[in-house]
């Protein structure tokens, strides 16, 4: 009796230790699994990563162009806060020729809120005059100015890039405007000469 209940003691040990070994191996071989899967297609499931790391600061940097050319900055604005013409086609370019995704208007902020605030709502008012139907595009007010220049800098530039570009023309290559006899027709070379 001694002896049976010492070999069933001894199962019962033996299958306790083996159920709490086999606890963790199942995960641990499904983990095994992955980890040699992923080592052998190891650049395919970065590349999406890398493109998009490489990608990325263009997209920051487009992002920041619009902001940049969508700012109505101070120049726009009359010392009283009123709207320029030139604001008022800028802001109709933007809402007309920008594309969809980018139709957003920037305020530059002016010296106090309260000169701020007569901004945004003078650009809101002609925004809705200029769309009488649908939704608004958004108006964000923001503190980097556009940089500009004055318009008589511009025409100096451009005068001098006029001046200073070469007369385009082309090299004389002797032979090449006449035609050689093996293009010309048997019937004009006859034609040509008088002859029948």
């Amino acid at each position: 009796m001694r002896r049976t209940f010492a070999w069933l003691t001894g199962f019962v040990l033996v299958f306790a230790s083996v159920s709490m070994v086999d606890a963790g191996w199942p995960e641990f071989k499904h983990q095994c699994h992955i980890d040699y899967a992923r080592n052998n297609c190891w650049p395919q499931p970065f590349r999406g990563a890398d493109a998009n790391s490489v990608v990325a600061p263009f997209e920051v940097m487009r992002n920041n162009g619009w902001r940049e050319n969508n700012t109505l900055g101070t120049a726009l604005f009359s010392q009283q806060n009123e709207l320029s013409e030139a604001g008022q086609l800028k802001i109709e370019w933007i809402l007309t020729q920008a594309p969809q995704n980018y139709r957003v208007l920037y305020v530059k902020t002016g010296r106090t809120s309260e000169e701020t605030a007569r901004r945004v709502e003078i650009v809101q008012i002609a925004v809705s005059q200029m769309i009488t139907s649908g939704p608004l595009p958004p108006i964000m007010i923001t503190e980097t100015e556009p940089s500009i220049s004055s318009g008589s800098y511009q025409t100096l530039l451009h005068r001098a890039i006029v001046k200073t570009t070469p007369v385009p023309r082309l090299g004389v290559i002797n032979g090449v405007n006449t035609p050689s006899a093996q293009t010309v027709a048997p019937q004009a070379q006859n034609n040509a000469s008088g002859g029948r």
